[in-house]
This record gives structure tokens, C-alpha cells and sequence, in this order.
């Protein structure tokens, strides 16, 4: 049975992307846990399949223009892309429609993207994955000193999925898996904290009221006072799962 591994990366940060957005560090784990090298084709996999079933795979050409700068995700493919890493997006049913073998498959935001049919999901990227494949599953993780108010970031735990029960459906799928989390170790201004709260950038907050935000803003003012500056963790899990060379399907 093959084991999880645990590994902690940190890094420290003082740029200005929002709590949940990418960091170097992050991007660049990515590409060493996928080992993706120059000519490299990974797939970009999502839940809702926004591509038309009639495109091939080829057809759908990478680029950094299509990438908006939105949630965690969609800032991490960003990144990825703006690093030289060739992707394509594919959604889950185009993905199984097409008979090809894969060599790396990354899954942005893929905890509570697929809820319960990531087991299914594993399945068939396990079968279209090459002998030695790799997938990756990313997520931004909460952190108890993020700038968030306390309902807010009751919720994010709540609703987080364990990185070592993604890498245990990794195992039931047939791979070995591995976790790992990232950290980054954050210095902003109190002002750009309240502005995430009140924008939405944090991804748990599309699920409360305008009231509740505005409240929760009034609760992270008390919290900080007369700081100019908030220093905090961002984290980041990843779950790696390798397809046996000996596994042929």
C-alpha cells in the first residue's frame, strides 16, 4: 500500500494579490511535483466542461488571454501559464471523450470542485493517464491568523476538505499519493484587508450576505485598530497521485 507522505514549504511575501491568490513558490512546487519539462502538455482540469464536445483537444490552444484574473483558481492557471507551463483546459466530460494518454493532469481548486464525484473523476484520469502519470489536486487551505472574520473562517474549515482524504480516494483510485502544503508567510495593508472581505476575494464569502460582510468588516477593524499592517499565513495543499508504471489499462 503505498504511503502519504507530508511535506511543508514557506516562502515569505509582501505583494499585493488577494489572500487566496497564487505565489511563486506555489507554482513553482507545481511544476516539480508534475515534473513538467520544456515541450510538456498539461491538461487543466475543471468541473464544468465550458468547452464545445465537438473541439479537440488540440484545437483548444493555451493562452494567458483567457485566463481571468478571478478566484484562486483561475489566478493559479494564470500563474502557471505566465511561467512557460504549455496547458490546456479541458473540462471533465471532454476529457473522457477523447481516446489519448496523458502524462499531467492538475486539478485548480480540485478539494470542493468535484464534492462527491471526485472518486469517479480519479477513476477515469487513472485509465487515460500514461504509465508513471502524475495528477495533482491544488487548494488554497485556511490559516487561523487569516484576516478574516470569525464566521468567515469557521466556515472556510468547515467546508475544507482533509488533503489526506483526497490522497486516501487517491489510493482507492490506484495511485500513490502524497501530500504536501505550502505556506507563505504574508505582510499587507490593513486596508487591502478589508477591501478582500468587502470584494468577495476570499472564496468562502460568495455564500454571505452583503449585511454579514459588512458586519465582519467592522469585526476585522476592531480586530486591528490602528495597525497599518497585517501579517499572516497563506496556505496551500496539494495531493500528488502517481500512476504505477506497472498498472497498463
Amino acid at each position: 500500500m503505498a504511503m502519504t507522505s507530508t511535506a511543508l514549504a514557506s516562502c515569505v511575501s509582501a505583494d499585493r494579490l488577494p489572500p487566496n491568490g497564487p505565489v511563486p513558490m506555489l507554482t513553482q512546487r507545481i511544476i516539480e511535483l508534475l515534473r513538467v519539462e520544456k515541450e510538456d502538455l498539461v491538461v487543466d482540469l475543471f468541473g464544468r466542461d465550458r468547452q464545445p464536445p465537438q473541439a479537440m483537444p488540440e484545437e483548444i490552444q493555451p493562452s494567458a488571454q483567457m485566463i481571468a484574473l478571478g478566484p484562486f483558481s483561475e489566478r493559479l492557471a494564470f500563474r502557471l501559464i505566465t511561467s512557460g507551463v504549455r496547458m490546456v483546459q479541458m473540462g471533465a466530460l471532454t476529457f473522457g471523450r477523447f481516446p489519448m494518454r496523458y502524462e499531467q493532469v492538475v486539478l485548480r481548486d480540485g478539494f470542493s470542485q468535484f464534492k462527491g464525484s471526485l472518486r469517479r473523476l480519479l477513476a477515469a484520469v487513472l485509465s487515460q493517464l500514461a504509465p508513471a502519470g502524475r495528477v495533482l489536486i491544488v487548494d488554497s487551505a485556511p490559516s487561523p491568523d487569516a484576516p478574516l472574520f470569525a464566521e468567515g473562517l469557521r466556515r472556510w474549515s468547515r467546508q475544507h476538505r482533509s488533503p489526506e482524504v483526497i490522497a486516501e480516494l487517491m489510493r482507492e483510485a490506484g495511485f500513490s499519493a502524497q501530500v504536501e502544503t505550502v505556506e507563505c508567510n504574508r505582510y499587507v495593508s490593513t486596508a487591502a484587508c478589508y477591501t478582500w472581505v468587502e470584494s468577495r476575494d476570499w472564496p468562502v464569502l460568495e455564500s454571505f450576505r452583503e449585511a454579514e460582510l459588512q458586519r465582519g468588516v467592522c469585526e476585522l477593524r476592531d480586530r486591528y485598530g490602528s495597525q497599518q499592517t497585517v501579517n499572516f499565513t497563506s496556505r496551500f495543499d496539494l495531493v500528488l497521485g502517481t500512476k504505477p508504471e506497472a498498472l497498463a489499462s
